[in-house]
């Protein structure tokens, strides 16, 4: 027969093993839960961005400083045809880097990567787009921009 220490000893057991799991799922919750508000943060902070590059891109002045710097033509005015490529560019790149970002976290498959990726290739033939590139270095992602940069360099090559 089973006596009242066995019994004792084997509820102290379930007790115990059932506490440790407890334990453990509420780490791991805990931990998800606070990769979810990190990344909450970083999508708020990047729609933040987004925002204001939308806005700067829609500002003659924003974008005649940027389209001088990538001409290298101090003095030169620029249409607001041409402006508005520097802006559009400027957006795309921004899109893109997201899309970028999403398949290096793994949110996206290679397949839809792709697609992004046909897009950027084909940005890089505009010589905009590429001077474009030079003087935002150092403001994006750099791994994606040493993307960036193999593709324009296959396009000279």
């Amino acid at each position: 027969m089973v006596d009242a220490l066995t019994l004792t000893i084997a509820a102290t057991i379930v007790q115990t093993v059932v506490i440790s799991l407890t334990l453990i799922v509420f780490i791991f919750q805990f931990r998800s839960q606070e990769k979810a508000t990190k990344e909450a943060s970083y999508q708020n902070l990047m729609g933040r961005y987004n925002d204001f590059v939308m806005t700067q891109a829609s500002k003659p002045e924003f974008l005649g400083v940027l389209a001088r710097r990538a001409t290298s033509e101090p003095d030169r005015e620029f249409t607001p045809e041409e402006l508005s490529v520097y802006g559009n560019l400027l957006i795309a790149y921004g899109i893109i880097e997201e899309a970028h970002g999403l398949y290096k976290k793994k949110w996206i498959d290679e397949a839809t990567w792709q697609q992004w990726a046909a897009w950027l290739k084909s940005l890089s033939n505009v010589p905009e787009f590429t001077r474009l590139h030079e003087v935002t270095r150092g403001t994006f992602d750099p791994e994606f921009q040493k993307l960036v940069d193999k593709i324009i360099a296959k396009k000279k090559a």
